[in-house]
Order: structure tokens, then C-alpha cells, then sequence
């Protein structure tokens, strides 16, 4: 019980105690009758309000809490306008690890994966400019991330190997910021009543257009990319890996834009 418990509980015993006092002196009621009257409430308000009312009221601040969260973010507002089921189950999500004791950064991390599926699926279908926006922002958050040197440039790109990285504590707030709008604004771009549609490329010019990008590969770090075939090896080195990815995805972004979303949409998007 904190202090302003203590305090409602000692005003509304205060009160109590005069109202049978005084009920007491005219006879209404007596003594001991007025006493246990005066512990029979106290205790069972006391074990009402523990035990129920106030759970349920720190339940409501928290939905509270977790509901203005989700709405200061327009990628989740986005969400809940196209998605109302799938948004429904990241609120669920999140207020159930809420209360398992979860940060609320903790919750939000994990119900990623979650946004990231949307994403990839959206990909399919999103603008040309979209696809090629969102991956040059995600090149940018690499090549900041390997600028650490600690590692988590790899746990960004393959977060089901080495456990995810914070975004929102390991980039700077512009760039944080910068991902959220533009994850954003895919799928605005790629929701009901899209107008503007993705260029369609056959998987057979897919193939001829990788052709000069994975040759470039081949000739900068040879056998190092067999390291791709096992990533969770222990010998494979990250770092390398990091550059490697930083390496492909340039390649791929200074082809044309209908190209390079194309190459994108084969490697990244998801269907279903």
C-alpha cells in the first residue's frame, strides 16, 4: 500500500469512526455492535479495494498507457486503420507481457516481428519508390550499426540467429525516426485503394539483372560468401557478414528503380 492509500484509508476509517461515534452518543447503536460494524468495513473495504478494484484500475492506466503509445506512432495508427485484427493482437500481445513483469520497450520488441511480416508482405505490392525508400533507410541503419563495432549490425539483419538489436536505443533518434516514417509510408502506399502500382519485371530478367551483382560479389570476397551457407557457425565471421549484406544491397540499389525493386521484392518480400 503506498502512501496515498494510507492516506484515503485513514480518511475514510476517520470518517466511519465519527459517523458510529456520533450514532453511538445518540443511542442509535452501541458499542460493540459500533465496533464491529467499524472493523467488518474497514477490513473488508480494504480487502475489496486490494483485491479488485485497485488491479483493475492499474489494469485501465496501463491499457491507458499503452493505448497512447501505440497512437503517438502513425506506423501503428496505419495499422489499425488496414489491420484492425492484426493490430488488435499487438495491443493483446503487448499488455499481456505488460503484465508479466515486460518493460514496455521489452513488449514492443517482441510483438516486432509481427510489424516486420506486414512489412515484408506489403512489399509485394508496394510502389516502386516505397520499396527502394524503405530499403535505402535500412542500409542506412547497417552501415551505422556496423560503425559500432559491436556486433549489431548482424543481430539487425539476422535477429532469429543471435537474438534482435533495440533500434530505438542503438540509432540516433533522426534515424529511428526516419524508419518509422518511411515502414510508414509503404504501407499507406500498399493498402486498400492504392493508386500507384509496383513495376512488373519477369523472374527470368530477375535472374539476368542479379547476374553482374553476384559476379561483383564473387570477385570482392570469393569463398567468404560460403559463410552465408551456415550463418549460425561458429566460425563465421559477422562483421564480414555485415559488410558483405552492405555490399550486395548497394549493388542492388544503383540499378534502375523498377530493377532494383524487383531484385527487392524476390529476396525480401513474402507472400501470403
Amino acid at each position: 500500500m503506498n502512501w496515498n492509500d494510507v492516506i484515503i484509508a485513514g480518511a475514510v476509517a476517520a470518517i466511519l469512526g465519527g459517523v458510529l461515534q456520533a450514532l453511538n452518543k445518540k443511542g442509535k447503536i452501541g458499542r460493540t455492535p459500533a465496533i464491529i460494524i467499524f472493523l467488518v468495513v474497514i477490513l473488508g473495504g480494504n480487502f475489496l479495494y486490494e483485491g479488485v478494484i485497485k488491479p483493475r484500475l492499474a489494469g485501465d492506466v496501463q491499457t491507458q498507457e499503452i493505448d497512447q503509445m501505440l497512437s503517438a506512432l502513425p506506423i501503428y495508427s496505419t495499422i489499425k486503420a488496414q489491420e484492425p485484427a492484426l493490430y488488435s493482437q499487438i495491443r493483446s500481445n503487448i499488455l499481456r507481457l505488460k503484465k508479466e513483469g515486460k518493460t514496455q520497450q521489452e513488449a514492443i520488441d517482441t510483438v516486432k516481428p509481427m510489424v516486420s511480416d506486414l512489412l515484408s508482405r506489403r512489399m509485394n505490392t508496394a510502389p516502386d519508390v516505397n520499396v527502394i525508400a524503405a530499403m535505402k533507410v535500412s542500409l542506412e541503419e547497417m552501415q551505422a550499426l556496423q560503425a559500432r563495432n559491436d556486433g549489431s549490425c548482424f543481430k539487425f539483419l539476422y535477429p532469429q540467429i543471435n537474438g534482435g538489436v533495440n533500434t530505438a536505443q542503438v540509432l540516433s533518434p533522426e534515424l529511428f525516426k526516419k524508419d518509422l516514417d518511411t515502414m510508414n509510408a509503404l504501407l499507406l502506399a500498399s493498402g486498400s485503394g492504392q493508386t500507384a502500382q509496383p513495376t512488373v519485371v519477369s523472374g527470368e530478367k530477375i535472374k539476368v539483372l542479379m547476374v553482374p551483382v553476384r559476379q561483383a560479389l564473387q570477385d570482392k570476397y570469393g569463398d567468404k560468401l560460403q559463410m552465408f551457407n551456415d550463418l549460425g557457425a561458429e566460425d563465421v565471421d559477422r562483421a564480414q557478414v555485415c559488410d558483405i549484406s552492405i555490399t550486395l544491397y548497394t549493388g542492388i540499389l544503383a540499378l534502375p528503380m523498377q530493377d532494383s525493386a524487383a531484385i527487392l521484392r524476390l529476396m525480401l518480400g513474402k507472400q501470403g
